[in-house]
């Protein structure tokens, strides 16, 4: 494509902004023999609550915060003063030099991983995209799923978005579970980031509790990860 991100040689709006994207620079009309260009488009919002740029509104918003959040923590890693200690203790029931080098390598990795995302990173999720990309779907509770990765989708890195998600979170939550946690969650599962599971899901009260009585799970578990990078921080503005 011809300048994809701009505009093309006719004129035409092709950013990420606009509901419509080009699909092919070359030809406009079927009068070249060999021009004609098929195309079957899938006009699916990815939340049916939002258009789609309404959507990339919101993600670019969400991806600005998560990278932030992480590079705050990682800020903290680097002085490892008495609070970076505490927190570190918190949550994983360790605050020795070993668990500090294991969390700015993984940290380190993971805001790269995040500044590499784009709001058309986040997609409306596909259990035909998850086999494309060499994962098995997991049916299970689709409906109330708010997002998903494929961990070894080093390369492409596509967030597919469920419908909690869209209609049952906030964009942000001090004490709980939102998109921002979501989006920060999701990318502890890249299999270059932190290669995470999901031992136990939620960010709520307890969670820490958790990730204290079972460190060496917590320390790969992506809710506790998650929780370290924001639980209990104050709300980044607008």
């Amino acid at each position: 494509m011809s300048d994809f991100w701009g505009s093309n040689k006719y004129g035409f709006k092709s950013n990420e902004n606009e509901e419509w994207f080009e699909v092919h620079s070359d030809a406009v009309t079927n009068t070249t023999p060999g021009s004609m260009v098929h195309v079957k488009i899938d006009t699916t919002p990815i939340c049916p609550n939002m258009t789609d740029k309404e959507f990339r509104e919101v993600a670019r918003r969400l991806l600005k915060w998560a990278a932030a959040a992480v590079d705050r923590r990682l800020a903290d890693l680097s002085r490892y003063d008495s609070a970076t200690k505490e927190r570190m203790q918190y949550w994983f029931n360790r605050s020795d030099e070993t668990t500090r080098q294991y969390l700015i390598s993984g940290f380190t990795r993971h805001a790269a991983a995040l500044k590499s995302l784009m709001p058309t990173s986040l997609v409306r999720s596909d259990p035909k995209l998850d086999r494309m990309l060499g994962c098995v779907p997991n049916m299970n509770n689709v409906e109330r799923e708010a997002a998903h990765v494929c961990g070894p989708n080093t390369k492409r890195r596509l967030v597919s978005i469920g419908m909690k998600f869209c209609d049952g979170l906030r964009d942000q939550n001090m004490f709980g579970d939102s998109r921002l946690s979501t989006l920060i969650h999701e990318v502890t599962h890249f299999t270059d980031t932190f290669g995470s599971t999901d031992a136990r899901y939620g960010l709520d009260p307890v969670s820490a509790g958790w990730g204290r009585n079972n460190p060496d799970q917590a320390l790969r578990n992506a809710d506790t990860l998650t929780g370290y990078i924001i639980y209990g921080e104050p709300l980044f503005a607008g």
